[in-house]
């Protein structure tokens, strides 16, 4: 017994010595930020470890590998401006804000479907932060190409980079994210959905990638029928909140034409939204902008984070308010029980407000 626990440190010492010598890839960013809490994560590549029979012999070689080394600080201040530094030969660091109590103002900003054309996506990061100073930002998807594939990650973070270490994130699966392994590890993601607060508004962040949830139909249904209940009772138990956002990758409405069928397990949430009062759902999925409204409810498709764009040729009659097939951004400004919404292309210009 004396002998474990006098080896316990050297464990932690050794395991943390590990993950700062290994290359930083990803990050650092924050997830899961709350009114006390907050997880600070970066994702490393393990060097390789060469085995061989002789000093001068190598008969094995390891595969480098990326994965999440996580960092969890409790006890924080609500509505408080935090900096951090993750230690290591790069000293990469930033800042976040935790979540307010009660009816500070806010804003955060929303966007999506950033899996290619880098270059485009690196022009809609460098406009929010030339012109936003968002709480915190959320993703609706397809963050990556292919999420199963590691190499295509350290790029997706070497671009969020500026935007990542000012602002909390909280990111949507996506069907490019294939339910890969690597989403949950790096941001930390222990539940296929999820909900939080801040400020006085609620948060609803869904899985609706059916298809990539489980290879049998069986356990897709039961997937989603166990998503649905789980919605209803967190959209009940905050109907006290001033404002209830959802966001999700697939559109339950689209003004393009060729993704208007195949709509129908998306569309079983649609009574909920309208039953609770869900103030705007924000979407991804189709690489454009649209806003439709349908039982009081605010569908925001922003899918214009990079991918190539996609033609909005079927507006919705008397539910699309505003389509453009244009790379863009959405930023919202709560002010109590209010929220403005507008959509900004990179050059600053306000597609809809």
């Amino acid at each position: 017994m004396l002998r474990t626990r006098s080896l316990l440190p050297l464990l932690l010492l050794l395991a943390a010595a590990a993950a700062y010598a290994a290359q930083i890839v990803g990050g650092p960013l924050v997830v899961h930020a709350g009114p006390k809490s907050a997880t600070i994560v970066w994702v490393v590549q393990d060097f390789q470890v060469e085995l061989g029979d002789s000093p001068d012999s190598v008969d094995r070689t390891s595969a480098p590998g990326l994965r999440a080394v996580r960092v969890s600080f409790t006890g924080l201040k609500p509505g408080k401006r935090y900096y951090y530094k993750v230690p290591g030969r790069d000293g990469l660091g930033g800042s976040f804000r935790t979540a307010p109590r009660g009816d500070a103002d806010f804003q955060f900003v929303v966007f999506g479907d950033t899996r290619t054309r880098h270059k485009m996506h690196r022009d809609i990061v460098e406009a929010i932060v030339r012109d936003t100073e968002p709480d915190f930002v959320i993703h609706t998807g397809d963050l990556v190409s292919n999420g199963r594939e590691s190499a295509q990650w350290p790029r997706f973070f070497e671009i969020e980079a500026p935007l990542l270490r000012k602002a909390a994130f909280f990111p949507v699966l996506g069907n490019h994210e294939r339910n890969s392994p690597h989403f949950h590890d790096f941001f930390a993601i222990e539940s296929p959905y999820y909900s939080f607060d801040w400020g006085r508004a609620h948060f609803v962040i869904l899985n609706s990638d059916y298809g990539n949830v489980a290879a049998s139909k069986e356990t897709k249904e039961r997937f989603w029928d166990d998503q649905l209940r789980w919605l209803e009772r967190d959209l009940a138990e905050h109907q006290d909140a001033a404002l209830r956002f959802v966001a999700m990758h697939h559109p339950p409405f689209t003004a393009v034409k060729r993704r208007q069928r195949g709509k129908k397990r998306v569309g079983d949430m649609v009574p909920l939204f309208e039953k609770y009062n869900v103030t705007a759902v924000y979407l991804g999925h189709d690489h454009n902008y649209q806003h439709h409204v349908i039982g009081g409810v605010h569908y925001i498709v922003t899918g214009g984070g990079g991918a190539p764009l996609y033609p909005v040729d079927a507006p919705l009659d008397g539910v699309t308010l505003k389509v453009e097939s244009v790379e863009h951004y959405v930023r919202v400004a709560v002010q109590g029980d209010r929220a403005v919404s507008e959509a900004v292309t990179l050059d600053g210009r306000i597609i809809e407000r």
